[in-house]
């Protein structure tokens, strides 16, 4: 790692800034890089879908992801829970693969976020909002 400075508590390395905060709760912050596009490549072929592509559009209508799949402002039981729904709605059976690889996030985390989230009462408000948005 080449590092080149810091903002705001965060290392900006040769290549882009890596988050090194946690929050609260102790989650990794969400990836919020609304300045920076992913290319192409970087999407998994499943999210490059005529379906994915709508539903990714009510997404970021509703503020839960940017235009590049990535969270915004997402804590990890929120991003848990969206990677769960998007999977299921697009068929997508190695969900943690997928949105570990995209989210630069360990798939072992993420699908811990999605458990804990299934054990928090706080999580169903959450549940319910993204029913009525991939519905």
């Amino acid at each position: 790692m080449i590092k080149i400075g810091t903002v705001n508590g965060d290392v900006i390395e040769a290549g882009g800034v890596k988050n090194v905060t946690n929050n609260y709760y102790g989650e990794a912050p969400a990836n919020e890089h609304a300045d920076t596009h992913l290319s192409k490549d970087a999407i998994p072929q499943q999210l490059q879908t005529e379906e994915a592509e709508l539903l990714m559009e009510d997404l970021v209508d509703d503020g839960i992801l940017t235009e590049d799949w990535q969270p915004n402002g997402l804590s990890g039981s929120e991003r848990g829970l969206v990677a769960r729904a998007v999977a299921d709605r697009l068929d997508i059976s190695d969900v943690w693969q997928v949105f570990g690889s995209l989210w630069n996030e360990k798939p072992e985390t993420l699908r811990s976020y999605l458990n804990k989230a299934l054990e928090q009462r706080k999580s169903l408000t959450f549940q319910e909002k993204l029913t009525k948005i991939l519905d």
